[in-house]
């Protein structure tokens, strides 16, 4: 069974935010007095019920806000839906409201992980480490991302980028300041824990004046400054330094406390943070609590995050579900805004208080109404028509013309629900394969058919040939039953220098090279890991009927079981006569990321059928899913049986299993070489 030319995939370009961020011991300043791109009477609320859900709705009779003290009037409340799939998820929403409520999109997040090693005890890093990579391993494939230790180098660039495994091993550096020795020490004014005022009254925090700047130290002389103080003003030069980066931004900070801050410090963090459009979700630590010589406060820090939008979590001994709540919440905000007054252009803290209207609401809002930039949230368009049955009919051809465009119809809930599970997992796929195209794996083939067997040692890999803008899976044989393949050096060279201008039979000859080694009487290209993802292309969407059957728990995610049945001809799929050969199957996609944790494909010709399903893993150094199993098994009538009647038997069945995955960069050389 061979499948035709493939089709045309999308690639997905990120932008990466330089940011420099000023760091080492100063004075801390107010970020009020800087002034924001594009000012704006508005700010981001948190709404979510006593499940951590966030509503469907708030209308703007539901808020009840005060700006010093005065009512504010209330103009309009946009429901803004985050991460995977929110585009479509926003659409359908906008929708579903007729146009009576507003709803908007934030595709892309920035979250910007910071672990404050101040206040880690040395040997101790292993719970925020692991909090950290927890928090990593359920953002979306698209989301922005950034690692920053504190106290912050001097020197150091932050970068936010979707790749995940520079994050991860910046994460590995982490290394507690906190020498354990000193806990002994009860007489060290520099680090006894007396009575702070954010303890008893947290609210205390709006009233709060900012910290003085501190008088220029004697030159050749640097100020004495204790870590952790030090670390609060990294945190205000990091808000302050990507406040200039579009969208609005989340700030995990991993610490186990702090030893006795000045009200006023944590008042700065807190503006910065406000005015850069960031909510802080600090994750506390285990640390010295009530220890004689030093006990680190949590208090302080939870009115840090309560005053930016955030919240305060306990992983203890369970991170995921803590890790689980936060991404449930940064699923979608509401954007409230305000009817402006003539006090808001002095740019000062002007205290904010909110209420939402509703039995079992926590209510998150910044402590103060500060200017900031817009955060660029893209409007809610019409949503795509629901994957239902038949979207071109199977007795139509491809280029027969349009029928008239009907009106959009609102989706039902059920439909909605599978327009944001396709959506997450189309975000995926493209995100997915420009990720994966720098990986190589190792791959271990056993197959067999009717008392013959091959053992097949490869290395697998997911290529885009020159000018071409398919990306195509390759399996280079590189060893049979032991004994290692001689032409591979030349193979590789024709395959990939020497492409010539015909890019179809280009494809058509890296498929069938993959094929080479196959055993058995089924002739076929299509027994590699991750062949299903041509599916998900936006031209082959429409030839499948797509449809939810239920959810699932698999690999410790809850995932979505996605089936699809194709409905168009010619099929993606033929046989070795050319003729048509239909597919169907099914996804399982984790239902926060849109990732995929396992595929099956079925097909039946003549009686006979086929079945592929691949498993895959979660990569811990990679930060992402990768193809763990794949198990393929053909089957064709005979009569065996005593009456004589026909059934089916396996006549080829295979296993292979993939690992030592690592990244390679092409170069165009005059030999190709594939990384050990």
């Amino acid at each position: 069974m061979r499948r035709p030319t493939a089709a045309t995939a999308r690639a997905v370009l990120v932008a990466l935010a330089a940011i420099a961020a000023a760091a080492g011991p100063r004075a801390a300043s107010s970020s009020s007095q800087q002034s924001p791109a594009a000012p704006g009477v508005s700010f981001d609320l948190v709404v979510v019920d006593r499940d951590g859900r966030v509503p469907e709705q708030i209308k703007p009779g539901d808020v009840t806000v005060s700006v010093d003290g005065r009512p504010r009037r209330v103009l309009s409340v946009r429901r803004i839906s985050r991460g995977p799939g929110a585009v479509t998820d926003a659409a359908s929403r906008q929708a579903r409201a007729a146009g009576l409520l507003s709803f908007g999109a934030e595709p892309v997040r920035n979250v910007i992980l910071v672990v404050d090693q101040a206040g880690l005890v040395r040997g101790e890093e292993r719970a925020a480490v692991t909090a950290a990579l927890a928090l990593l391993d359920r953002l979306g494939m698209a989301d922005r991302l950034a690692v920053v230790l504190l106290p912050f180098p001097a020197d150091q660039m932050l970068s936010l980028a979707t790749e995940q495994p520079v994050a991860r091993e910046m994460l590995a550096r982490t290394a507690g300041q906190l020498d354990p020795a000193m806990f002994a020490k009860a007489d060290d004014p520099a680090i006894l824990a007396g009575a702070n005022p954010l303890a008893s009254d947290p609210d205390r925090l709006r009233e709060a004046e900012p910290m003085p700047a501190a008088a220029p130290p004697p030159a050749m002389r640097e100020p004495e400054v204790s870590p952790q103080t030090g670390s609060l003003n990294d945190l205000t030069g990091l808000l302050e330094a990507i406040r200039t980066v579009p969208g609005r931004k989340v700030v995990a900070l991993f610490t186990a406390g702090l030893a006795n801050p000045p009200p006023a410090q944590v008042s700065n963090v807190a503006a910065a943070a406000i005015a850069a459009r960031a909510a802080i979700y600090v994750f506390a630590m285990p640390g010295p609590r009530d220890d004689r010589g030093l006990t680190l406060q949590m208090a302080p820090l939870e009115t840090l995050a309560r005053a930016t939008g955030g919240s305060l979590l306990s992983p203890g001994r369970n991170p995921e579900r803590a890790v689980g709540r936060t991404v449930a919440e940064l699923a979608a905000c509401f954007v409230v805004e305000l009817e402006p007054a003539p006090a808001d252009a002095d740019n000062r803290r002007r205290p904010l208080r909110v209420e939402v209207a509703g039995r079992g609401l926590s209510v998150r809002a910044p402590a103060w109404l500060l200017p900031s930039a817009d955060p660029g949230d893209q409007p809610a368009l019409a949503p795509s028509p629901a994957p239902g049955p038949d979207p071109v009919s199977p007795a139509e051809p491809a280029g027969a013309a349009a029928r008239p465009a009907r009106p959009a119809e609102a989706p039902s809930a059920r439909e909605a629900e599978l327009q944001l599970a396709m959506a997450r997992l189309v975000d995926y796929v493209e995100a997915y394969e420009r990720q994966y195209s720098g990986l190589v794996a190792e791959e271990e083939f056993r197959q067999s058919s009717r008392g013959t067997n091959a053992r097949l040692r490869s290395d697998y890999l997911l290529v885009k040939p020159e000018k071409s803008s398919t990306w195509v899976s390759f399996r280079d044989v590189y060893e049979v039953d032991g004994v290692a393949v001689r032409d591979r050096d030349d193979r590789l060279k024709r395959l990939f220098l020497e492409p010539g201008a015909n890019i179809s039979a280009q494809l058509q000859a890296i498929q069938d090279e993959s094929a080479r080694y196959n055993v058995g009487i089924v002739q076929r290209n299509i027994n590699v890991p991750l062949f299903l993802l041509r599916f998900l292309q936006a031209e082959n969407r429409p030839r499948f009927r797509f449809r939810l059957a239920g959810k699932r728990s698999v690999a410790g995610v809850e995932a979505w079981r996605i089936e699809f049945e194709e409905r168009v001809f010619p099929t993606i799929i033929t046989d070795i006569q050319g003729r048509d050969v239909d597919a169907k199957g099914w996804f399982l996609v984790d239902e926060v990321t849109g990732a995929i944790v396992e595929t099956a494909l079925k097909i039946e010709e003549n009686g006979s059928t086929g079945e592929i399903v691949v498993s895959f893993r979660h990569d811990p150094a990679l930060g992402m899913w990768v193809p763990a199993e794949m198990k393929e098994t053909y089957r064709t009538l005979t009569q065996r049986s005593l009456a004589g009647v026909p059934r089916l038997e396996p006549v080829v069945e295979g296993t292979a299993r993939y690992s030592n995955y690592r990244r390679f960069q092409v170069k165009v050389e005059e030999k190709v070489v594939i990384p050990k």
